[in-house]
């Protein structure tokens, strides 16, 4: 069973978000195993400090080495992927790359990043899901989680969904449509009615874009 760690500020988050769709559903079904360690659990004195101002002067905080160090190290994990928007792109090349690891821990930045020498010690991984800033790493992690978890076997009630989805085979998926025939004068293809199942599939073959 593959077992996944977020080590973040924010707890509570990632313990809502599992409760939701098909994380909740792989939970249940014994598929997936996901905790959260609390950084703040690691803070340095009796204010649980786990950030301070860059050296070099600039604005905002940097997340300070002993904390992370530590937290990291109280977890056994095959590897550690930092969530950093200057991290390498995500993709589904490298979503199947991570399946195969048994354990990860997934580590949520905040403030203005990670002090180098975290990473230079355990990061085996640096993963931005996008060419934009959020607050925090929480959001990315869930996101590049659930990536992550609809792919293990059983989790999707139907797992076909996964060979005709938008970036399979660097393609992009054909429009769907449903109820009713008619929207605001808008209609379904007639090959999508027609129920004859080559033509739909050419249709949709078709119908795939390059990435």
């Amino acid at each position: 069973m593959n077992s996944y760690n977020v080590i973040t500020l924010f707890p509570d988050l990632i313990e809502q978000w599992k409760s939701t769709g098909i994380i909740n559903q792989a939970l249940k079904n014994n598929l997936v195993n996901i905790s959260s360690t609390n950084l703040r659990d690691f803070g340095i004195g009796t204010y649980k400090q786990v950030d301070d101002a860059p050296y070099g002067g600039g604005p905002g905080m940097v997340l300070m080495p002993e904390p992370l160090d530590k937290a990291i190290r109280s977890t056994k994990a095959d590897v550690n992927v930092f969530l950093t928007p200057s991290g390498q792109q995500l993709n589904e090349n490298l979503i199947s790359e991570l399946l195969e690891y048994k354990s990860i821990n997934f580590i949520c930045g905040r403030y203005e990043g990670f002090d180098q020498r975290i990473l230079e010690i355990h990061s085996d991984y640096e993963i931005s899901i996008g060419q934009t800033v959020v607050s925090g790493g929480e959001v990315p992690a869930m996101y590049l989680l659930e990536a992550l978890i609809r792919k293990i076997p059983d989790v999707l009630g139907n797992p076909d969904s996964l060979l005709s989805e938008t970036f399979t085979n660097d393609k992009i998926d054909f429009p769907v449509y449903t109820r009713p025939e008619v929207y605001k004068d808008k209609e379904v293809p007639e090959v999508l009615l027609s129920g004859n199942h080559q033509k739909i599939d050419e249709w949709k073959k078709n119908n795939l874009k390059d990435i």
